[in-house]
């Protein structure tokens, strides 16, 4: 990544990290009294839940969105209790409360804004918002009856590379069965992030739709959480909100509303079925190496383009619509884990998949130096191989669960030759480029030798000779049979999109895998 960018993202953070640095300094634990918290968490009180949101689309006929899942929460709201690990509004944070009630925490969070599945004119030819990770750090206070909190967001995998603000006011309200929170709040968005949201570039712009630069942007927002307890082990919560979108953004030409509204509604219950999590119990598993085989039943989806030698774009070929590739394989799989001691292990994993097609093209196709014209028949050929290794340290491992950092890379290697034999003319794209990428780990472990797990890996780059990135995700649930036997079914997601003027590539390749595996593990 290039040091402007790197500058874009730590720019916007710089006057809240100061502030935050020079308030908390005296207060703040010593990391190894910090770690020694963090892994204290018992999730026992915690409880699992299924919640179901739905959020109003700004956009001029974008799709207002409902979806449902799955997720931690507490019976209490986070405002009434000083737990390190909390979720709140859709937020992940690990926080840290003093006795005079100031309040400090670092968050994580899904922005999902986007168009759905739209055919709106006006959204035509622009380039929809993906969905994005932020992250940030956020300072509160919480002796008077009215709270306020302080957060800060930044996109960290430059998606956007712009920053947002909250500043809000809560008065929470507790009674026997549950709580109460409204909530105002002003909402602050930089100008490269309401650019990328609402903004309307020169390539983007027709005659309906005017080129637009919203410009920084801050909007009214207001928030009511609830809570309340049906029973022993049942809670029923939910919230509501209203943002009020700044003219900014009502001006923007793709979007229709002044306002957005969103609901949430989540019912959880607290079994208690997480194992015991006391460092006292005992140490985990003594295994130190896991070998599984499994099946990828992967879904694929491949994309190339070659540029000119003058560096003029060919056109996309898509290998499984256009050539008929086989657009699902079952892909053979096979992981590796050493544990080197409790927090440390080393892990890596491959798998291959080879395709082949031919079609007899209806319209010219300009691939590379390439000009085929309608009529001739071409073969393609395509050869992907991945090999990632990593080393993993657990910031949190215990009998009930573990929590990890990675580093490590990915190896991808990918051929695509597209011919046409009886002109003896062909076009080959390879990439064969190590991918550096960083990760988190988390399992939980269930009654019954139950184990739920979920691993991500991000790359992004824009730096040389390459533009692109890298997203890894796998979850997986686990059962150990025997002492050394285990078996299970997951589900992985594995896409490249790296665009390079090298020699070799002179394009693009987009590669997308996903589906669900089944796999047998060994231990000892």
């Amino acid at each position: 990544m290039r040091f402007r960018a790197i500058y874009r993202i730590i720019a916007p953070m710089r006057n809240l990290a100061v502030m935050l640095l020079l308030v908390s300094a005296p207060v703040v634990a010593p990391a190894g009294e910090w770690l020694d918290e963090l892994r204290s968490i018992d999730l026992n009180d915690y409880s699992l839940g299924l919640a179901v949101t739905a959020q109003q689309n700004p956009y001029v006929g974008g799709e207002n969105s409902t979806f449902a899942y799955p997720y931690l929460t507490s019976f209490e709201h986070p405002s009434m209790t000083d737990k390190l690990l909390v979720m709140r509004d859709g937020e992940l944070a690990l926080r840290r409360i003093t006795d005079d009630g100031w309040e400090y925490w670092i968050a994580g969070r899904v922005r999902t804004l986007g168009f759905g599945n739209s055919d709106s004119d006006a959204l035509r030819g622009v380039e929809a918002p993906k969905w994005a990770v932020e992250i940030g750090p956020g300072i509160g206070f919480r002796r008077w009856p009215v709270q306020f909190h302080l957060s800060s967001w930044f996109e960290p995998t430059d998606r956007h590379s712009g920053a947002s603000a909250q500043l809000s006011l809560s008065y929470p309200l507790q009674h026997s069965r549950g709580y109460l929170v409204p909530e105002v709040a002003a909402v602050y968005q930089d100008s490269a992030y309401t650019d990328y949201y609402f903004g309307v570039s020169d390539e983007e712009m027709t005659a309906a739709r005017p080129e637009y630069v919203p410009g920084s942007a801050t909007n009214a927002k207001f928030r009511i959480a609830w809570g309340y307890r049906l029973g022993r082990n049942w809670l029923l919560s939910g919230r509501v909100s209203y943002e009020l979108l700044a003219s900014e953004i009502r001006n923007s030409p793709i979007v229709g509303r002044d306002h957005t509204w969103s609901a949430n509604l989540g019912v959880a219950y607290d079994p208690g079925v997480f194992r015991d999590g006391s460092l006292e119990a005992g140490p985990p598993d003594p295994q130190r190496f896991d070998f599984r085989f499994g099946i990828f039943n992967a879904r694929v989806d491949s994309k190339v383009g070659r540029y000119t030698s003058g560096g003029v774009p060919g056109d996309e070929v898509d290998l499984e619509d256009m050539f008929g590739e086989s657009d699902k394989e079952n892909v053979a799989q096979l992981d590796a884990y050493w544990r080197l001691n409790r927090y440390h292990r080393i892990e890596a994993g491959y798998f291959e998949l080879v395709r082949s097609g031919d079609v007899t093209i209806d319209d010219e196709l300009r691939h590379g130096d390439s000009l085929f014209s309608a009529g001739t028949t071409l073969t393609s050929r395509s050869h992907f191989k991945s090999f990632r290794v990593g080393y993993a340290y657990s910031l949190i491992r215990d009998q009930q669960k573990e929590l990890a950092l990675m580093g490590g890379v990915h190896f991808s290697s990918f051929d695509a030759i597209i011919a046409a034999p009886e002109d003896e003319v062909s076009e080959k794209s390879r990439l064969d480029a190590p991918l550096p990428v960083f990760g988190i780990h988390f399992s939980v472990n269930l009654a019954a030798r139950i184990t739920v797990a979920a691993n991500a890996h991000l790359f992004r780059t824009d730096f040389d000779d390459y533009e692109g990135s890298l997203n890894y995700f796998a979850v997986e649930v686990r059962k150990r049979f025997a002492k050394q036997i285990n078996a299970g079914i997951g589900f992985n997601y594995y896409r490249t999109k790296l665009r390079s003027r090298n020699e070799e590539l002179n394009g693009y390749v987009d590669i997308e895998h996903r589906g669900p595996v089944l796999f047998l593990g060994y231990e000892f």
